[in-house]
Protein backbone atom coordinates (compact mmCIF):
# COMPACT_ATOMS: atom_id res chain seq x y z
CA UNK A 1 0.00 0.00 0.00
CA UNK A 2 1.19 3.63 -0.68
CA UNK A 3 2.11 6.39 1.90
CA UNK A 4 -0.64 8.08 0.28
CA UNK A 5 -3.08 5.38 0.89
CA UNK A 6 -1.85 4.18 4.19
CA UNK A 7 -2.34 7.96 5.81
CA UNK A 8 -5.35 8.56 4.31
CA UNK A 9 -6.75 4.97 5.59
CA UNK A 10 -5.54 6.12 9.19
CA UNK A 11 -7.24 9.39 8.87
CA UNK A 12 -10.66 7.61 7.73
CA UNK A 13 -10.89 5.66 10.44
CA UNK A 14 -9.68 8.15 13.13
CA UNK A 15 -12.60 10.75 11.52
CA UNK A 16 -15.17 8.03 12.58
CA UNK A 17 -13.85 9.39 16.35
CA UNK A 18 -16.07 11.64 18.47
CA UNK A 19 -14.87 14.56 20.01
CA UNK A 20 -15.59 14.51 23.57
CA UNK A 21 -14.53 18.21 24.03
CA UNK A 22 -16.87 21.48 24.06
CA UNK A 23 -17.32 22.43 20.59
CA UNK A 24 -16.22 26.10 19.67
CA UNK A 25 -13.83 25.61 22.56
CA UNK A 26 -10.66 24.19 21.03
CA UNK A 27 -8.11 25.60 18.92
CA UNK A 28 -7.18 22.19 17.34
CA UNK A 29 -9.37 20.03 15.80
CA UNK A 30 -9.25 16.14 17.20
CA UNK A 31 -8.30 14.58 13.92
CA UNK A 32 -5.15 16.70 13.71
CA UNK A 33 -4.28 15.81 17.38
CA UNK A 34 -4.71 12.16 16.71
CA UNK A 35 -3.05 11.32 13.68
CA UNK A 36 0.18 13.68 14.80
CA UNK A 37 0.62 11.64 17.81
CA UNK A 38 0.13 8.40 16.06
CA UNK A 39 2.68 9.24 13.41
CA UNK A 40 4.95 11.09 15.75
CA UNK A 41 5.03 7.64 18.15
CA UNK A 42 5.29 5.68 15.02
CA UNK A 43 8.05 7.25 14.33
CA UNK A 44 9.90 6.70 17.11
CA UNK A 45 8.13 9.66 19.54
CA UNK A 46 8.62 8.95 23.23
CA UNK A 47 7.20 11.71 24.84
CA UNK A 48 4.76 14.88 24.92
CA UNK A 49 7.63 17.04 23.46
CA UNK A 50 8.84 14.37 21.05
CA UNK A 51 5.51 14.41 19.47
CA UNK A 52 5.59 18.35 19.01
CA UNK A 53 9.18 18.41 17.52
CA UNK A 54 7.78 15.92 15.34
CA UNK A 55 5.25 18.04 13.99
CA UNK A 56 7.03 21.02 13.36
CA UNK A 57 9.72 18.92 11.95
CA UNK A 58 7.10 17.51 9.38
CA UNK A 59 4.73 20.16 9.37
CA UNK A 60 4.95 20.45 5.56
CA UNK A 61 4.08 16.56 5.07
CA UNK A 62 1.20 16.66 7.74
CA UNK A 63 -0.23 19.52 5.65
CA UNK A 64 -0.94 17.70 2.82
CA UNK A 65 -3.82 15.37 5.14
CA UNK A 66 -4.43 17.70 7.70
CA UNK A 67 -6.55 20.99 8.40
CA UNK A 68 -3.46 22.21 11.04
CA UNK A 69 -5.93 25.63 11.34
CA UNK A 70 -3.83 26.77 14.15
CA UNK A 71 -0.61 25.11 13.37
CA UNK A 72 1.09 22.17 15.49
CA UNK A 73 -0.96 22.06 18.93
CA UNK A 74 1.53 22.11 21.78
CA UNK A 75 2.87 19.16 24.11
CA UNK A 76 0.62 20.33 26.81
CA UNK A 77 -2.03 20.02 23.86
CA UNK A 78 -1.28 16.62 22.55
CA UNK A 79 -0.93 15.60 26.58
CA UNK A 80 -4.51 16.90 27.51
CA UNK A 81 -6.06 15.22 25.25
CA UNK A 82 -4.44 12.64 25.29
CA UNK A 83 -4.96 11.70 28.77
CA UNK A 84 -8.62 12.71 28.70
CA UNK A 85 -9.44 10.52 25.73
CA UNK A 86 -12.36 7.81 25.96
CA UNK A 87 -11.17 4.46 25.34
CA UNK A 88 -12.71 4.19 21.65
CA UNK A 89 -16.35 5.33 20.35
CA UNK A 90 -16.81 5.26 16.84
CA UNK A 91 -19.53 7.77 15.68
CA UNK A 92 -22.38 6.25 14.59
Amino acid sequence: MAEKDTIEEIIEQLRQLKDPRVAGRTDHNLLDILVLALCAVMSGAQGWDDIEDWGHAREGWLRRYLKLRNGIPGHDTIRRVSLRWPVSTPAA
